[in-house]
């Protein structure tokens, strides 16, 4: 069964739930995680946009003067001052939603397009299972225990960039990445310079001389992966030179900038195999004792 069917097909149960929460980090962005077997929305409009997945079951509403319908595997998106209802259909329905503000899009707008325009979206209900993908992950790591700011703000750059570069009514297109040797290289000495801290996508892309999109494109082309996960690399690189030595792994853990403990374990195995205790355990072997005297 491929993913799109297995979405589809995954049962709404448990009751209605609901967490939302904000966002400082982009412009106090609401989240929401909900399921609803039996809420329905009255009409109502957002100042902001309405960005989201339908994760199970089946939204029913009526917006610009038509009912609608967005099934699990399917991307929603929203303008501001629309008007629009909800309500589970029988299914039931789970989904996790955004509501950026126009600022968020005209700022991700500049950086990839050198203007800060406001995209429009005609389309409401989108099939696009790449864009899903990132909308979903970038939301579970919104909730989730541990907060990378590198890792949050390239999801979030790449994820709004993609709905507004592929869905919205925009005319520029972002220039082509080409190379820029010079901005990688300036890009990869900051981001080996600071193993230990947290990295700012902002403070990245200053230092590289680039826009944030445009350092993300060109970085990827040139190295084959994003700015963090080339960082996360170059940390669990650092931390098997560490893991040699004396130090605890508590204190492996921060001296190569991971949130904690747990979080280096789960980092570290994920890359090597096993984890940072195993791996000291088998560069540090104890030699087998010499036999007893006859």
């Amino acid at each position: 069964m491929d993913q799109q069917s297995a979405l589809t097909r995954t049962p709404v149960s448990g009751g209605d739930f609901a967490r939302l929460w904000r966002e400082a980090r982009f412009d106090g962005m609401e989240c929401l995680n909900a399921r609803f077997q039996r809420h329905s929305y009255a009409p109502h409009t957002h100042e902001t946009y309405v960005v989201g997945v339908i994760t199970a079951g089946t939204e029913l509403y009526r917006c610009r003067g038509t009912e609608r319908m967005a099934r699990a595997g399917q991307v929603v998106v929203l303008d501001p001052e629309v008007l629009h209802d909800g309500r589970p259909a029988e299914d039931g329905y789970a989904y996790r939603m955004f509501y950026p503000s126009v600022a968020l899009f005209e700022q991700a707008m500049a950086d990839a397009l050198g203007q800060p325009v406001a995209p429009h979206f005609a389309a409401t209900e989108l099939d696009d299972p790449e864009l899903f993908q990132a909308l979903r992950g970038l939301h579970h790591g919104l909730e989730g225990p541990y907060r990378e700011p590198l890792r949050t703000d390239t999801d979030a750059l790449r994820a709004f960039t993609a709905l507004a570069l592929r869905h919205g009514d925009l005319t520029a297109r972002p220039r082509d990445a080409g190379q820029e040797p010079v901005a990688v290289r300036r890009a990869r000495e900051y981001l080996d310079a600071h193993l230990d801290s947290p990295v700012e996508l902002a403070d990245l892309a200053e230092a590289a001389g680039l826009s944030r999109f445009h350092l993300l494109r060109v970085f990827r082309a040139a190295v084959g992966t994003t700015p963090h996960g080339y960082l996360t690399d170059r940390r669990v690189a650092q931390a098997k030179r560490l893991l040699v030595g004396p130090l605890a792994l508590a204190e492996v853990a921060l001296a190569c900038g991971f949130c904690d403990q747990a979080h280096f374990n789960r980092v570290f195995k994920g890359r090597v195999g096993v984890s940072p205790g195993q791996y000291r355990r088998g560069s540090n072997p104890i030699q087998d004792a010499p036999a007893a005297a006859a």
